[in-house]
């Protein structure tokens, strides 16, 4: 077998490798009660934390730096409390899993104006997940 079959082998088990430690993250998370928003196979369901325009910026950032939501596993951490009179802000974080390179950061956010996507800009800028 020639050094370029065994590189080949290398990247596609390391490839299957994150997959299966990322499913097992995600099922760890999920018996925490935190769902994926974005599951491994690429799903997604609305999300209570991040708002509708977020996520629409949130894809074209992703279109800019050439990924695809497939790349990613996205949850979403409620940390919303409620009260007595029943209005409350909603809150919490979205946590991003990078499935090539199994990095995980969590951005704060809530409907009050956050800026997740813009530190996921800069994290993209400066090739976090890459």
């Amino acid at each position: 077998m020639g050094s370029n079959e065994i590189l080949k082998r290398t990247e596609e088990g390391m490839k299957e490798g994150h997959k299966v430690l990322i499913r097992e993250i995600v099922r760890d998370l999920e018996e925490k009660g935190i769902a994926p928003a974005w599951s491994i196979d690429g799903k997604i369901r609305k999300l209570r934390v991040a708002h509708e325009s977020e996520m629409e910026d949130f894809d074209q950032e992703l279109k800019q730096h050439g990924l695809n939501k497939s790349d990613f596993c996205l949850l979403e951490d409620d940390t919303t409390k409620t009260n007595i009179s029943g209005a409350y802000p909603i809150t919490g974080n979205i946590i991003l899993i990078h499935k090539k390179s199994a990095k995980v950061r969590t951005y704060n956010a809530d409907k009050k104006g956050s800026h997740w996507v813009s530190d996921f800009h800069l994290d993209l800028k400066n090739k976090l997940f890459g």
